[in-house]
């Protein structure tokens, strides 16, 4: 078998350098701080006093990050726990609540105070360490201490915002819930997004590198035959949100990585939800790079790498592990409904071994999306008929969604009877661009953020080099439905488009959707 070696560093010294001065994309008139005060910050509180602007919040403003900021800190500078939140809780009596496999909740009068107290801790982490950004604002780092962690800053209802040269490390839900009924054998759900853009126009999020920082899933308890998630998204574009552009950024370690739209009944967010992803890259990130619902979204030059091997992060499908139309697989790009995406000139890469070989459906899946063009992309090096890919996951999700409500006596939703098509939306009518080589969008797996590579040799560095085989697989047979993505909708969208979808509140659940993430 053919194979190509893909080799990954991570440097970890980092130094300060700007990418672009200005944005591309639908987010290209975003100007942020520009012309404001200056504020120079170094704790939680002086972040919110600075947000604040000796008030007058919608004022133009720049912040520079200097230092590590935990959001969890209080006033004080103590950083806040869950049994402090809700005092008698823990995660340990939590679990024990529950029967040893996780399939039964234990209905004692001290389980069910325990449950209280959970409910109770919940929106007082939420008060803690959500912060609103502000309208006409530009948050920048300065460099290697330049750290946002425990914290998700909440987009929202604002405009005009620049998030740049930071280190965005997801924050983690001190009272995650584990629910036995969400998907084949359970789940574990967490809130709190490290970025949520809600109800905002023109904003840029550029050179920034989040993760799930040291508390990778694999660093939690394996209970109930998973390892507790205890994240959720890194960066989520939601509620009518619009002209947004996401570029040069390096996204790691994470599950649901990027959701555009969080529900298929939110109809008011068509003509929204624009955005543009550009010279990202993507490592080792199961899903959601993005996951789209009504938006028009341009998706070019950008780095995207996966293993089904990885202990914590690993990226298994239909085609090569699960073998079932009806489980929750990892993907790259998802199409939702009403979603128009366009790919162009991505480099995608998938790393197996000979236990789980890469399979190609790991690139687009269709949640009922059916409008979808690539052109120039490589999966492993080689070109690849992705649209072909998309077409045949659309026509199966058709065909398993009419097949479950055949049984269930439900409603079809309108997108069953949808035509695919590659006729997408023409960014060029809206902005210019203009695209990388196949070969530099590979380079960009040691160029983004600029501030993590470039002028390192100034500082003492250290380089951790991994390779890692990636076996090439054979082209798409587009009459072979077994190599079609899964079909079922995820955690909380078990329902048609009609069924009313829950309502993403301030906390920004995101309703757990496309995955249950039942490979672990």
């Amino acid at each position: 078998m053919k194979f190509i070696k893909i080799t990954l560093s991570l440097l970890l010294a980092f130094s300060t350098a700007s990418a672009n001065k200005s944005p591309i994309g639908w987010g290209r008139n975003t100007t942020g701080g520009k012309g404001g005060i200056e504020y120079h910050v170094n704790s939680f509180k002086e972040l919110k006093d600075a947000l604040d602007n000796n008030g007058k919040p919608n004022s133009p403003k720049i912040i520079y990050i200097e230092s590590p900021i935990n959001g969890s800190e209080d006033d004080n500078g103590h950083i806040l726990t869950s049994e402090e939140l809700a005092p008698g809780f823990s995660l340990e009596k939590y679990i024990n609540c529950f029967s040893e496999d996780g399939s039964k909740w234990l209905d004692t009068d001290e389980c069910n105070k325990i449950e209280a107290l959970r409910l109770e801790g919940a929106p007082k982490q939420a008060e803690q360490i959500m912060i609103r950004i502000t309208p006409n604002t530009t948050i920048i780092g300065t460099g290697n201490d330049s750290i946002l962690e425990e914290m998700s800053l909440q987009v929202k209802e604002s405009e005009n915002v620049i998030i740049k040269n930071l280190s965005v490390v997801a924050p983690n839900d001190l009272f995650p819930e584990w629910d036995p009924t969400d998907g084949i054998k359970g789940s574990w759900n967490s809130e709190y997004d490290a970025i949520v853009i809600s109800n905002s126009t023109n904003v840029w999020v550029d050179n920034c590198y989040l993760s799930d920082g040291k508390k990778t899933i694999d660093t939690t308890p394996f209970t109930f035959g998973k390892y507790i998630e205890l994240h959720d998204g890194l960066l989520d574009v939601v509620n009518a949100a619009d002209l947004v552009t996401i570029s040069n950024n390096r996204f790691e370690n994470h599950q649901k990585t990027s959701l555009i739209g969080n529900s298929d009944s939110k109809t008011t967010d068509r003509g929204h939800l624009r955005v543009t992803i550009y010279n990202n890259v993507f490592v080792n990130c199961d899903e959601r790079l993005p996951r789209v619902r009504f938006g028009k979204v341009h998706v070019f030059n950008n780095f995207f790498y996966s293993e089904t091997f990885n202990v914590g992060y690993p990226a298994l499908t239909v085609k090569n592990y699960f073998h079932d139309d009806t489980v929750f697989p990892q993907y790259m790009i998802g199409l939702g409904v009403e979603s128009d995406v366009l790919s162009e000139r991505n480099s995608f890469n998938y790393g197996g071994n000979n236990e789980i070989k890469p399979a190609e459906d790991i690139v687009v899946y269709s949640y009922g999306g059916h409008i979808f063009h690539d052109n120039g992309s490589e999966f492993n090096g080689k070109k690849l008929d992705f649209d072909t890919l998309a077409k045949e996951s659309f026509k199966l999700k058709v065909k398993t969604k009419m097949a479950q409500n055949a049984v269930s006596g439900k409603k079809n939703p309108v997108w069953v009877n949808a035509t695919f098509t590659t006729e997408t939306f023409e960014p060029r009518e809206y902005y210019d661009y203009e695209l990388l080589d196949i070969d530099s969008v590979n380079d960009l797996i040691n160029k983004v953020p600029t501030w993590m590579f470039n002028g390192y040799d100034e500082y003492e560095t250290e380089v951790i080099t991994e390779t890692v085989t990636v076996y090439e697989t054979e082209a798409v047979d587009d009459t072979d439905d077994s190599e079609d993505s899964a079909e079922e909708v995820d955690d909380v969208e078990a329902d048609d488009a009609e069924d009313s979808a829950e309502e993403v509140d301030d906390v920004e659940t995101d309703e757990a959707e496309d995955s249950a993430d039942e490979s672990i």
